[in-house]
């Protein structure tokens, strides 16, 4: 049942970005991170990127979930209470990926953007590291 509740409100949500796309920046409505407020074409990419794929993986997810629940598996909720989130954070993801990759080829990805893969940290003496 998590996999069909949570599939349903990502559906709606892309599907009411879909219709309602956010015009601009706003930390209540659309989406929002660093690379897409870039500049007004990566802002545009990234909503149109993020709506797709919160319809795609909410549709995954309620097929998913009619699907345990059709088999009976719902027993098993533990399982799914520590995977669901995987489908959340997968959309995320992709479109923080593709917009990377975006302003990368059009060279505007903001110089103090680190991926945080890339970070090294360095001992010193002390508490802090560098």
């Amino acid at each position: 049942m998590i996999y069909l509740a949570c599939g349903a409100i990502m559906f709606a949500v892309g599907v009411t970005w879909l219709f309602f796309p956010a015009k601009r920046p706003n930390r209540m409505y659309g989406y929002l991170s660093y690379l897409a407020v870039t500049n007004q074409e990566s802002f545009k990419l990234a909503q149109k990127l993020a709506t797709k794929y919160f319809i795609i993986f909410g549709v995954i997810q309620m097929i998913l979930g009619y699907g345990i629940y059709r088999l009976g598996w719902d027993n098993y909720f533990i399982i799914w209470l520590l995977t669901f989130y995987f489908f959340i954070i997968f959309p995320l993801i992709i479109v923080e990926t593709k917009l990377q990759n975006y302003l990368k080829a059009k060279h505007e990805l903001p110089h103090d953007y680190v991926k945080l893969d890339k970070i090294k940290k360095k001992k010193v003496k002390g508490f802090k590291d560098k």
